[in-house]
């Protein structure tokens, strides 16, 4: 497994057209898996399934379109967004399997800091519950693939401004059901997070 790790805020177009790229090397030319970690500035992307009723401002962020799965979601400083890149030939080759490994991989992440995740049936995407004992979103998963490599990831909420989420229905669900780890009570270094996320990755992919 090859690891890259943004230490600025990425251009998201950018962003793509490199992530395909290690698409096709890790394809056709045989180059080892990719996690890629990064954080963008404000911004929406729209997937596969995005419905236009869930768009509730235009005009509060860029909005990008995207090829994964999934609705419309906010990516934005304080999140941290994952893109494992990864060769399911040299694995099972089963979407929904894969899926569930990601969900897996941020569960993992999230018990390591003591927070208790869990899949919702009716959502892709990790959820906890608050003292006020309401489902709350903290991470969004959206894959594609190519050739049987995947692509995009999942996003994980430390410390964004969740006030940005109020442009969208995010993944289809009210924008007031989102929360982070620091909306929880946990404090964690970015650095820290990268290690969780690593490791979790590494065990679950």
């Amino acid at each position: 497994m090859r690891w890259k790790i943004s230490n600025k805020l990425e251009d998201y177009n950018s962003s793509i057209k490199h992530m395909e790229t290690e698409v096709l090397n890790i394809a056709k030319n045989g180059y080892d898996d990719l996690t890629w970690i990064l954080e963008y500035p404000p911004l929406y992307t729209s997937g596969l399934s995005a419905k236009r009723d869930d768009l509730l401002n235009e005009n509060k962020f860029p909005i990008y379109h995207s090829n994964r799965g999934g609705k419309y979601t906010y990516h934005g400083p304080g999140q941290r967004v994952v893109y494992p890149i990864i060769n399911l030939n040299n694995k099972k080759k089963d979407v929904r399997k894969y899926v569930e490994s990601l969900e897996s991989v941020v569960i993992g992440i999230l018990e390591d800091i003591g927070i208790n995740g869990f899949r919702e049936k009716s959502a892709h995407g990790i959820f906890v519950k608050k003292d006020d004992g309401y489902k709350y979103k903290i991470s969004s998963v959206g894959c594609r693939f190519k050739n049987w490599v995947s692509y995009h990831g999942f996003s994980i909420n430390n410390n964004p401004d969740l006030e940005n989420y109020n442009g969208i229905n995010p993944c289809g669900l009210s924008n007031k059901f989102v929360t982070s780890i620091f909306d929880l009570g946990k404090d964690i270094a970015v650095n820290e997070l990268d290690i969780a996320i690593k490791r979790n990755i590494l065990k679950n992919i």
